[in-house]
């Protein structure tokens, strides 16, 4: 439908009103959609010269579109029913449009039935050339109603209308309207078909704004289409169009919030939303959609009780307005919110067969599920499967068996059709029917098309955030497969599936095209940061200082955003291809299943599989270890040996065969990727790399064997060393200088030189590199977590730029190996997204580090590197070199030897 703006530029009188000619009435009703502030200006000046009955209707009509499109009601309605008196005395054609803008303005008011009498009144009133226009605001109201049948019906009747008679403008407005209509009944390509030709239409009219309005449509309809990257791209477009025009329209916080949800963006989401909900002048109508999409948002973000509230007053607003199919949509959000709840509430003693024993308020719930799916499916609702998923959840709990089945199987009649998320949820359905019915190659069978259709939505992302976000939609797919493969002990399998969706985002290098736009978005960026980390706390120059980094962080997030991928979803996993490439080296594998660790570890070509316990207490001794280490690295006394024993104790009773092995490989879940490893006794004298996937294990080590190859004389690796010095270390120079005899023939790059255009080309094609350098990690945006350089910080995405990255980098710099877990059994920071880029290996501390004692651990890590060892090894030998001294043994326990 045609979309409400808003502008909030400060209200003035008209200087010098001309006088008022026809196509000044026809240009002030055309105005007051797209500047409504002007609009008032100019019809209040018409006004005030005791104009005739016809500039009398017009201007209060001009004024009652400009004030609904501002949200002030009240306002609106005066003028309306000022306009309709002026019009009576003036011919039925004007009475008939006032009547029709009237009607409408009712309805936004939440007064439905008398704006739908008034929307009646006014067709018989209106001659045939004009009747396109009056037909074009009843679909309007109709489809804001969830009424599409009839708004479509009468769009048709406007577009013929309209075109017959010359009257474009209202042909182009009718083409929007309809391909709104055409995205509820989910028509995509009628929608984006009328969407481009209002587009061309309005665009030789020179109606800048509602042709913004229609490339608005063309954005919805490549989300409905399951093209993420084009609708960012398009909103985008559409916000700066919105914007050249200084309108700021709630519609786009919508439908922006919608796209951002499906991306996994939820805090900024809510933010958005938020910021809507806060605004005074909303009209009640677009009130309830922000309140329902808050609700979305809500629950996306892990507050099913927030969401339900919301949801609840979105559907008491809805049903006051007469909007039965969005009461419904909200209805079934606020029960999805409740199942969420019920979910997390369930505290009921088992029975005999060791499932939980059903009580009324399942029983109620339940019955309430199947009220909604029987009014979704009258209704003829795109939200029919969804609502069957949640009573078929709902039916499961409360012992309804056959409803479970029966519900299930319809959810899964999606599988085939559609884009790919709307398959990906039909194959989810399948798979719990086949849980249901105990048919567990069924269910193998269903979570792996299921993740395939996930991964089909993903490769068009190039993005690694959005990428990494998107795993989230797998999450259900992927944990179903690994309980069914726990329960049946199948250690195979339970490591096949642990693989399938464990740091996929990282297993495709991301794509990096030349942008110099990017670049200067990124030198910018670069700049604030470094004046923020200059300013005075607290200073008003700081305050300024972060609110410009914030904005420059979006427009390079932004441009990343918009980079499509390049298809590809990574290699597939071979458990037996694993298990030949390890040789004498262990394995172990930790999956978290319903709260439990699991260990898969293959040792000597065995695979085992091991319930240790539960992850709470893990993730506890980890938290204390951490800032055990941190306390170290400030002097301070810490017991080091008890910390070490009691993480260990948290993660297992019973030491388990093989951990203790020489050379060790571990493959955490991303929420305990960053515990600090080395301090566990049972790999004390372990070589042991940590890395986020098995699958990036072996690319990794079949990288490092590549840049290990002789050049054909055979005297030396391919490839040179980089070592890079930041400023402001307590060791100053110290570190490179100590390390420069070891590295014979390095490109070392240190004070004004260590730019980060500088570094990024020492570091280009090194076999090895060192970058000793402060670090900040970023829990809120990983991708901005960076190293601290002579121009500013080298992020993420700055490493993105390099031809040939690294094969083994060694940071020495505080945090430089934290990551935030993200999407499901994912996890971004400067190590993963290094991985992600092609090295190899990276040897990175997890917690800030003592500057001076980092000297000393790096000196010993690099004499060993130099003869021919791994990261790994040189890993081992720093930490068992520091065991007399606790600041070296607390530096050494602080790092982490990635990768492989």
């Amino acid at each position: 439908m045609v979309r409400r703006a808003s502008a909030s530029q400060p209200r003035a009188p008209e200087p010098n009103a001309p006088r008022v000619t026809t196509p000044d009435l026809e240009s002030l009703l055309t105005l007051a959609l797209s500047q409504p502030d002007r609009t008032l200006r100019l019809a209040e000046a018409w006004l005030a010269e005791s104009p005739s009955d016809r500039v009398a209707s017009v201007a209060h009509q001009a004024i009652c579109v400009a004030e609904r499109g501002t949200g002030h009601m009240r306002e609106a309605l005066g003028h309306g029913r000022a306009a309709l008196r002026h019009a009576r005395r003036v011919d039925a054609e004007r009475q008939g449009d006032v009547l029709a803008t009237l009607g409408a303005t009712l309805v936004y008011a939440g007064r439905t039935t008398e704006g739908l009498r008034l929307l009646e009144e006014s067709i018989p009133l209106t001659p045939k050339r004009t009747l396109g226009r009056v037909l074009h605001r009843r679909a309007h109201i109709l489809g804001l109603l969830g009424r599409y049948s009839e708004a479509r019906a009468d769009l048709d009747r406007a577009v013929r209308h309209s075109h017959r008679h010359g009257d474009t403008l209202w042909e182009g407005r009718s083409l929007v309207n309809r391909s709104d209509v055409h995205l509820a009944l989910g028509e995509v390509r009628r929608a984006e078909d009328d969407a481009r030709r209002a587009d061309l239409l309005l665009t030789s009219l020179g109606e800048h704004f509602e042709a913004v309005q229609a490339r608005h449509n063309q954005a919805l309809a490549a989300f409905h289409a399951g093209d993420l990257v084009a609708a960012l791209i398009l909103l985008d477009a559409v916000d700066d169009g919105y914007r050249a025009l200084g309108i700021d329209p709630v519609d786009l916080v919508l439908d922006r919030a919608q796209v951002q949800l499906t991306a996994g963006l939820t805090t900024e989401a809510r933010a958005m939303l938020d910021d809507a909900l806060a605004r005074r002048s909303v009209p009640p109508a677009t009130r309830a959609e922000l309140l329902l999409m808050a609700a979305r948002a809500a629950l996306a973000g892990d507050d099913p009780a927030g969401a339900e509230t919301l949801a609840t007053e979105a559907r008491k607003l809805f049903a006051a307005q007469q909007r039965p199919r969005w009461a419904l949509q909200a209805r079934a959000l606020a029960l999805q919110a409740r199942d969420v709840t019920l979910q997390g509430q369930r505290r009921v003693a088992p029975s005999s067969t060791g499932r939980p024993l059903p009580h009324g308020q399942e029983r109620r719930h339940a019955r309430d599920t199947a009220r909604l799916v029987t009014a979704l499916r009258e209704q003829g609702s795109r939200e029919l499967p969804g609502a069957l998923m949640l009573h078929a959840r709902a039916a499961e709990r409360a012992g309804l068996d056959a409803e479970v089945a029966r519900s299930y199987a319809e959810a899964a009649g999606t599988r085939h059709t559609g884009p790919p998320l709307a398959r990906a949820a039909g194959w989810l359905a399948a798979a719990r029917l086949a849980a249901h019915r105990g048919d567990r190659r069924g269910l193998y069978d269903a979570c792996r098309r299921g993740l395939d259709a996930v991964d089909e939505h993903r490769a068009v992302l190039g993005d690694l955030e959005l990428r990494a976000l998107a795993t989230g939609h797998g999450r259900d797919l992927a944990a179903l497969a690994e309980v069914e493969a726990a329960r049946a002990r199948d250690a195979r399998r339970l490591l096949w599936w642990s693989e399938r969706w464990r740091a996929t985002s990282l297993q495709v290098a991301p794509p990096s095209p030349s942008d110099p736009a990017l670049e200067r978005d990124a030198a910018a960026l670069r700049d604030v940061t470094r004046r923020l980390d200059a300013a005075e706390e607290d200073s008003p120059a700081a305050a300024a200082l972060f609110r410009e980094r914030a904005r420059r962080e979006g427009d390079v997030r932004r441009a990343y955003r918009h980079r499509r991928g390049t298809g590809a979803v990574g290699t597939g996993f071979d458990v037996r291809h694993l298990v030949g490439a390890l040789g004498d080296t262990v394995l172990i594998s930790l999956s978290t299943i319903e709260g439990v660790l699991h260990a898969v570890t293959i040792a000597r070509g065995r695979v085992q599989v091991r319930t240790l316990g539960p992850i709470g207490p893990v993730l506890d001794e980890a938290q204390f270890a951490r800032f055990t280490l941190r306390r170290s690295a400030h002097g301070r006394p810490s017991a080091l040996d008890a910390t070490a024993t009691r993480l260990e104790a948290a993660l297992f009773d019973t030491r388990p065969p093989g951990w203790s092995a020489p050379q060790v490989v571990l493959v955490p879940p991303p929420e305990l990727l960053t515990v600090p490893w080395g301090l566990l006794p049972v790999f004390a004298g372990t070589a042991l790399t940590v890395s986020p996937s098995a699958t990036l294990w072996l690319r990794a080590r079949q990288g490092l064997a590549t840049s290990a190859r002789p050049v054909p004389d055979g005297t030396a690796p391919i490839g040179h060393v980089a070592l890079v010095t930041g400023p402001g270390l307590t060791s100053g120079q110290r570190e490179a200088t100590a390390l420069s005899p070891v590295c014979d023939s390095a490109r070392a790059v240190g004070g004004d030189e260590a730019t980060v255009a500088g570094a990024l080309d020492a570091l280009d094609g090194a076999r090895l590199a060192h970058i000793a350098a402060h670090g900040t990690f970023r829990a809120d945006a990983p991708l901005f977590s960076s190293l601290s350089l002579a121009d500013g910080p080298l992020t993420v995405h700055d490493f993105e730029r390099l031809q040939r990255p690294p094969r083994s980098l060694i940071l020495s710099a505080c945090e430089s190996g934290a990551a935030a877990p993200i999407g499901a059994h994912e996890a971004l920071g400067l190590v993963t997204g290094l991985l992600a880029m092609g090295t190899s290996g990276v040897l990175a501390s997890i917690v800030p580090v003592n500057d001076d004692a980092t000297v000393a651990v790096m000196g010993r890590v690099h004499d060993v590197v130099a003869r021919g060892g791994t990261l790994a090894d040189a890993w081992l030998a720093a930490r068992q070199a520091a065991a007399s001294d606790p600041l070296l043994t607390a530096t050494a326990a602080s790092f982490t030897a990635w990768g492989a």
